[in-house]
């Protein structure tokens, strides 16, 4: 089994930024179903001049769209075969005016619970919403197996 977790000291300015206009809908990385082809890519930015360097050091970058990674990231995964629980969508990802096509947008075809809601202690992000985002101050996990590799 292999664990990846995400660092401590991601840096803010490595967030990328989604290009919601002219890619295809963010919500859909959320549905846990495959993308097929669409005419839209999955576009992505950073705002400030970074160095590249530096950047392509992290294998897994958050963005307000969908996660994405590298081409490094996407042939581990591939041999752990886990195509059935993942797929790869090609990204663009802008860095300081220049194009990267190496990068793919995460898209998860499977997800379980994990928190058992019976238990965490929580209350709504938003009072206005309270079937929306929630602030965790105690979170228990479920005692089970998970049923997937991912």
């Amino acid at each position: 089994m292999k664990l990846i977790e995400p660092v401590d000291n991601y840096p803010e300015k490595y967030w990328l930024s989604y290009d919601h206009v002219f890619s295809i809908d963010h919500l859909s990385f959320q549905e846990c179903k495959l993308i097929s082809g669409s005419d839209l890519p999955v576009q992505l930015s950073l705002k400030k001049k970074v160095s590249l360097s530096a950047f392509r050091k992290y294998d897994y970058l958050f963005s307000d769209g969908p996660d994405i990674i590298t081409s490094d990231l996407v042939n581990i995964f591939l041999g752990m075969g886990l195509e059935d629980e993942i797929q790869f969508v090609p990204a663009r990802v802008v860095i300081n005016g220049d194009v990267h096509n190496d990068y793919y947008a995460v898209n998860y075809l499977a997800s379980e619970g994990a928190f058992d809601m019976e238990e965490c202690i929580y209350k709504p992000l938003i009072k206005s919403l309270p079937g929306g985002p929630k602030k965790f101050s105690r979170i228990v996990l479920q005692d089970i197996e998970p049923t997937h590799s991912i």
